[in-house]
């Protein structure tokens, strides 16, 4: 197969992609109020067009130097949208009209310069700046996405719809598909394109798949000066104490704001308590209670319940999560220990 007919099937196909998720994202999925689904489709719908606008290289005699190098100066334009994309999931929020357009500047410098002199040596400036504005993007987006985590962990026993541990392998994708992207540019070469739509499909379906249920929250700053040097703790013992016999790790929603209204601390201070005296998570502290004060009694007491019930009434609200759980906290699966514990084989 020629692989300009190549080319023109990924292209093709990519952009087929890209309409189709973006009328999905903008007219039917549900919650789609939320800020992040509203960017999504504004991104899927921009990619489309960019598509189509690729498929120009597909007419014969048009897979030229000159207009690869026009395509580059118009792709560039993506940085704005995968780094609109990269910090709102990573820092909810961020973006704003004022943010969009003072990434826009360079863009339309550079436009401008190469209108004026439309030369190689300003392709490559171009790619250069790309390149160190790419990498850099996704470094901080990385970083951003740690710092989430642990907050969400640090804050919140149910995980599920805020969890965004998937983003440090989209960022390491990003990262290939960037250099995919300028191999291409620099070597225009047709079959470099194929690889770049194809993993760019997936780089994007992997967003797809985690932001249609994400529920991104508000990262709260610290609270300043609440926290004592000498880090002495008046409920030390006495919340532990209070969710085991409350049994308060039984709500799968509990957070650590709910733990700091009834002790008449604040947030700040008992999360510094996890962290420093416990040396744990809230998120790790909860399941670890609800496997060990619930769970592994329920499968050694009850063989016959499914794991879907011991789940369910050990606080979890999946049952991926309770199995994780299980396996950090016990070393072995919840099947395994049935088997060993119990002598029971399902």
């Amino acid at each position: 197969m020629p692989e300009s007919v190549l080319v023109a099937f990924f292209i093709g196909f990519s952009t087929a992609y890209f309409a189709i998720f973006a009328y999905q994202i903008n007219f039917l999925w549900e919650g789609r109020h939320m800020r992040l689904n509203r960017l999504l489709g504004a991104c899927f719908a921009y990619w489309t067009l960019t598509n189509v606008k690729d498929l120009v290289l597909t007419v014969p005699g048009f897979y030229s130097r000159f207009m690869l190098d026009n395509i580059i100066m118009i792709d560039g334009w993506s940085f704005i949208a995968y780094t609109c994309m990269m910090f709102e999931i990573t820092m909810p929020g961020w973006v704003t009209k004022k943010r969009i357009a003072l990434l826009a500047i360079p863009f339309v410098l550079f436009m401008l310069v190469y209108i004026l002199c439309p030369t190689t040596l300003v392709v490559d400036v171009y790619l250069a700046f790309l390149t160190i504005g790419g990498l850099s993007m996704l470094a901080i987006g990385y970083t951003k996405a740690i710092k989430y985590i642990k907050y969400i962990r640090n804050n919140y026993s149910n995980i599920e719809e805020l969890d965004i541990s998937w983003v440090k392998y989209v960022c390491i994708i990003a990262a290939i598909l960037q250099i995919l992207w300028l191999c291409a540019s620099l070597l225009g070469k047709e079959i470099s394109d194929c690889f770049y739509y194809a993993l760019n499909i997936v780089f994007s379906q992997i967003i797809v798949a985690h932001c249609r249920r994400l529920k991104p929250i508000m990262l709260q700053a610290e609270e300043p000066g609440l926290v004592p040097e000498e880090r002495i703790y008046a409920f030390e013992g006495v919340v532990e104490k209070m969710v085991e016999d409350e049994q308060l790790y039984l709500n799968p929603n509990l957070s650590l704001a709910d733990l700091t209204r009834r002790l008449g601390t604040n947030r700040t201070y008992l999360s510094d308590y996890f962290t420093n005296v416990k040396g744990i998570s809230f998120y790790d502290f909860v399941n670890s209670m609800r496997i060990n004060k619930k769970s592994v009694p329920m499968i050694k007491e009850h063989p016959e319940y499914t794991f879907d019930y011991v789940a369910m009434q050990s606080g979890f609200n999946s049952l991926s999560t309770f199995r994780r759980a299980f396996v950090k906290f016990t070393g072995k699966t919840p099947g395994h220990y049935r088997e060993t514990e119990s002598g029971c084989r399902l």
